[in-house]
């Protein structure tokens, strides 16, 4: 029996080899976060990210260049998105100090919810930092979070029509600085960093930032 005109047989789009490309590089990269957060950056192999998301080993080559091309396209991923939720926390806060807490609070959050995330953000940087091929690659991704918390920053001071005393980009830079040493404390001893420390600590930055 033929289905009839209009049914899902019929009426389904074929996908573009663009398409089934775009389709199939998001299941590697979902794989690939679920493989190197159980097992570590050094312990992954890209067999196992590509068994996870049901393809060949041939279908992760074809989309990136290695292991460590895959890990700076999750990162860059990752980075995205983790923006992006920032700026929608703050977004309606008031006061700069509000902002920074709100951004401090997703911080806390997220660091809470997805440790071992953050544990492969460290291993990586400590390997890419001693290799020079890698480190180039690596800073480019880090330097997008200063750019995009840059952003953040002087969208919300012209918002409030806030003077800053400081770039933009030199207050992103302080303030992934100390994002990162908070979670080193806080991962290694969470009983002894009050989640509150790092939101008073952006704040007072922040205000401290203002021109007088």
């Amino acid at each position: 029996m033929r289905p009839a005109a209009g049914s899902p047989a019929v009426s389904a789009r074929r996908l573009s080899r663009e398409e089934r490309k775009a389709e199939t590089r998001t299941a590697l990269l979902d794989a690939a976060g679920k493989v190197f957060a159980r097992r570590g950056y050094h312990a992954a192999a890209v067999d196992e990210v590509a068994e996870e998301a049901g393809f060949s080993t041939g279908a992760l080559y074809s989309n990136f260049d290695g292991k460590e091309d895959l890990f700076l396209a999750l990162l860059q991923r990752e980075i995205g998105r983790q923006v992006d939720a920032v700026a929608a926390v703050v977004a309606d806060r008031e006061t700069l100090a509000e902002r920074a807490r709100g951004g401090a609070e997703y911080w806390i959050e997220f660091l809470d919810r997805e440790p071992e995330l953050v544990l492969l953000f460290m291993e990586f940087w400590a390997f890419a930092v001693r290799n020079p091929e890698v480190r180039s690659r690596f800073a480019a991704r880090y330097a997008e979070v200063r750019s995009s918390l840059a952003r953040i920053i002087d969208q919300g001071a012209r918002e409030l029509g806030v003077e800053l005393a400081r770039p933009p980009e030199q207050l992103a830079m302080a303030i992934d600085a100390l994002a990162d040493g908070f979670a080193l404390q806080k991962l290694a001893d969470p009983d002894s960093v009050p989640d509150e420390l790092f939101g008073d600590a952006l704040a007072m930055l922040l205000e401290g930032a203002r021109r007088r």
